[in-house]
């Protein structure tokens, strides 16, 4: 009894340390106003989606949408400062602690990551799935009836354990070889160390354009093995906050569908639409009770732009990639908006 009546004490003592570490109620738009910078949690290197050009200017589809936020929060998107986060499992450490305000990372939603980490996982903002590359010189065999096969593979991800369950229900012959980062896996592969890459096939497309544009005969193939909802996440605790970041990506993805550009914002060619007015603050002021200005949307769409806008921008032009089920619904996508009413 004396055991048992120790360890419910210890539960609730943890679980209510637990709770005093999260943010309170309004507390990270707060934060936010008074250093006057929004901070966002990227890993860098990856192409297209956070990566660093030549002149050390920091750019991608994640650093736009961290613009968005800064533009929608305070007025501003280049008010933004970015922290690199470590590798998983480490990331989530660095959210749970208030380090960054919000995450963008290419980190999948999942159901372990859900209960297990201090964090709430926002929407998708880019869905994908597992792939994989190969060198050949002419076109390479169908994925399913290759022989055996040594694949390279970043460590310490879902990536690894989606491999293995392919392997173990597809029975192929395959072996697995594992990095500590995604750039040596990459590395291992151009030397011929393996003979397949697998990763997001988003990242496979980026980081492997300059490779095949050279010549090399990479080819990536058009299978996926696995659902790979890739999920802004901040630190659990502070509702205002899980409110505002929502409806912000939810305002990039309607006027996405709507067809409003930054350019039309900009302009004020707005239609003749009543939702689109609401929501970009000519008509009531619902988001003021989120502490956000009535102009909130207005200043994200004028600044950086819709959700189509900013995949265009990063990964549509430079890599030619098709947005497929990153599409908004009125397309046949799965990017979906509720109602701003």
């Amino acid at each position: 009894m004396k055991v048992s009546l120790m360890a419910t004490a210890l539960a609730v003592i943890a679980a209510l340390t637990a709770t005093q570490a999260r943010a309170a109620d309004g507390e990270t738009l707060e934060r936010i106003h008074n250093r006057g910078v929004l901070v966002c949690g990227l890993r860098s290197g990856v192409s297209g989606i956070s990566f660093s050009d030549p002149q050390g200017h920091l750019d991608g589809f994640l650093v736009d949408v961290c613009r968005v936020f800064a533009a929608a929060t305070l007025g501003n998107a280049q008010a933004i400062r970015v922290v690199r986060l470590p590798e998983k499992p480490q990331e989530y450490s660095a959210v749970e602690k208030h380090e960054v305000d919000v995450a963008l990372t290419t980190t999948t939603w999942t159901f372990s990551r859900d209960i297990s980490y201090d964090v709430e996982f926002l929407m998708p903002l880019l869905h994908d799935g597992q792939g994989f590359a190969i060198q050949s010189e002419g076109p390479p065999p169908p994925l399913d009836r290759l022989g055996p096969r040594t694949v390279c593979v970043k460590t310490a991800t879902t990536t690894v354990l989606n491999l293995e369950d392919h392997i173990r229900k597809s029975d192929l012959p395959w072996t697995i070889r594992t990095f500590q980062t995604l750039d040596e896996a990459l590395q291992a592969f151009l030397a011929h160390e393996c003979d397949l890459l697998t990763t997001d096939r988003t990242v496979l497309i980026t980081s492997l354009a300059g490779y095949r544009q050279a010549g090399m005969g990479i080819h990536i193939y058009p299978d996926v093995i696995s659902r790979e909802p890739l999920t802004p996440y901040i630190a659990r605790g502070d509702r205002n906050w899980y409110d505002i970041t929502r409806w912000i990506l939810h305002a990039i993805i309607l006027a996405d569908a709507r067809g409003v550009t930054a350019a039309d914002v900009q302009a004020g060619r707005i239609p003749d639409d009543p939702e689109l007015h609401r929501m970009l603050g000519h008509a009531g002021t619902a988001a003021r009770t989120l502490g956000l200005p009535d102009d909130w949307a207005l200043q994200a769409l004028a600044q950086v732009g819709n959700y189509g806008e900013i995949f265009d921008r990063n990964l549509g032009i430079p890599y030619g990639m098709d947005r497929g089920m990153n599409r908004p619904w009125t397309q046949g996508g799965l990017l979906y908006s509720p109602p701003f009413r």
